[in-house]
């Protein structure tokens, strides 16, 4: 069947033909191909037949912890839902309230986390060029054809093409089974939407475009994303979970309780946007590249977001987000620092070929030091009262530096050690006490003296700096 059919069959028809078709065709292949599939399935007594029946095959494989998945049917007809257990705590408290009449659960741990756990090590699905953690689509035919185009998903298996046509509204997708779908060059127009919760797993969403739409309640999990429009739009409780959004356009909309967590994302715009909630939780580490790459990324989305943020008013998230702009740019320095090749050129092909690279790992160096004493000092000006951690560090350590100085007038005293500290950080003067001859004791004091002047110069500026928010 077209895309088109498809999309025209009522719900119950479309995830029926799902089942029996596509679907049972990709899990066959599982079968053959991911690593003790099989005793995966007797371990937790399912069969292929159950997953498929659940309409929500890809949440098997997702989570990376002890997850339960509730058949309820409290509305009358069999309901299926996941609930990923958080920690110790939150199994205790589920396990309470678990034996309702109208549910049933089946406890049991994701495939790819219970492989990686069984294998020792974490790319477990083997493709015909590279392995990987989880399932990553590693070809697309004919990839800028809408019509023609066909995505394979690892180990190098064709899903089913969902996309290439126009749907009127995303409440076509209410209910629907998308998980393992090829939905590019799908154009979603229409204000036709609805308030039950969807969410997909593991679908190919290229150039996928939302024009005049409403998308409500929508969680996206390792779905992958290129070149994701979204025009003229209202986008609420949206998330995505551990996506790549790589280039999304983002004009004349709203979003309203948007997430997006640990996605690896980069190239993105917003124009006339307007946010309210909008979460950023960055990954550790990009799956397909360094740290450095990950940080540089990461820098350039909060940045991004700042100026998202600056445009509609939220000032505390636009101070957080330039926080962490400095801090992964102090990250991104120091991971891209290449110390050793400048060496080998030095030696290998002389000066001319390496003073480059040395000039520029001074540079960065000196940016590193700029950046870490003002992180440390005052958070990058975001985090005003480190300055008076600062002071206490500094007033208590002259205070015991006077303490155990030979200065007659302290003569060990704590009280006068501390008083004379406070003093000069404050720049107040020597007060009742009479001016040291000794030279290497009045530099000492001068310097406490600078010292608490470029503090308090630096809480001043840094609640003047949140203000201009």
């Amino acid at each position: 069947m077209t895309p088109k059919e498809l999309w025209k069959l009522s719900i119950d028809d479309f995830n029926k033909w799902r089942r029996e078709n596509d679907l049972l065709k990709l899990f066959n292949c599982f079968q053959k191909t991911l690593p003790h599939f099989n005793d995966w399935l007797n371990e937790f007594n399912f069969t292929i037949d159950f997953i498929l029946n659940t309409d929500k095959p890809g949440g098997f494989f997702y989570w990376d912890t002890e997850t339960i998945l509730v058949k309820s049917s409290e509305r009358g007809f069999d309901h299926y839902f996941f609930v990923p257990i958080e920690n110790e705590a939150h199994d205790k408290r589920l396990r309470k309230k678990s034996g309702s009449d109208t549910a049933v659960e089946y406890r049991f741990m994701p495939y790819l986390r219970w492989a990686k756990n069984k294998l020792k090590y974490e790319k477990i699905i083997e493709s015909k060029y590279s392995s990987h953690e989880t399932f990553r689509f590693v070809l697309t035919n004919a990839p800028d054809s809408p019509e023609a185009s066909q995505t394979f998903i690892a180990p190098g298996i064709p899903v089913l093409k969902l996309g290439g046509t126009k749907i009127k509204g995303w409440g076509h997708t209410s209910h629907v089974n998308l998980d393992f779908a090829d939905l590019d060059f799908l154009h979603v127009k229409g204000n036709h939407h609805f308030s039950n919760e969807t969410d997909i797993f593991f679908s190919s969403c290229r150039n996928l475009l939302f024009e005049n739409s409403t998308v409500n309640f929508t969680n996206f999990y390792s779905c992958h994303f290129e070149k994701l429009q979204i025009k003229n739009s209202r986008f609420s409780g949206t998330a995505f979970f551990k996506c790549d959004l790589f280039g999304a356009d983002i004009e004349n909309s709203t979003l309203l309780n948007f997430v997006i967590d640990e996605c690896y994302m980069h190239s993105f715009s917003f124009n006339r946007v307007e946010t309210d909630n909008l979460i950023y939780i960055p990954p550790k580490r990009n799956w397909y590249s360094g740290g450095s790459l990950t940080y540089e990324n990461i820098m350039h989305n909060y940045k991004r977001l700042r100026v998202l943020y600056q445009n509609n008013g939220h000032r505390k998230e636009a101070g957080e987000a330039y926080f962490n702009e400095r801090l992964y740019e102090l990250k991104y320095n120091k991971s891209s620092i290449e110390h050793k090749r400048p060496i080998r050129l030095l030696f290998q092909m002389g000066s001319d070929y390496s003073k480059p690279l040395i000039m520029e790992n001074i540079n960065k160096a000196g940016s590193i030091a700029s950046d870490f004493f003002s992180y440390i000092i005052w958070g990058f000006g975001e985090r005003p009262f480190r300055t008076l951690i600062s002071s206490f560090i500094i007033l208590t350590f002259y205070a015991i530096f006077y303490f155990f100085s030979g200065i007659a007038t302290i003569n060990h005293d704590l009280y006068n050690s501390i008083y004379l500290s406070i003093i000069m950080f404050s720049t107040l003067g020597f007060g009742d006490f009479a001016p040291f001859q000794d030279g290497y004791y009045k530099i000492f004091m001068v310097s406490e003296a600078l010292c608490g002047v470029f503090i308090f110069g630096l809480f001043i500026a840094g609640y003047a700096n949140k203000s201009k928010y």
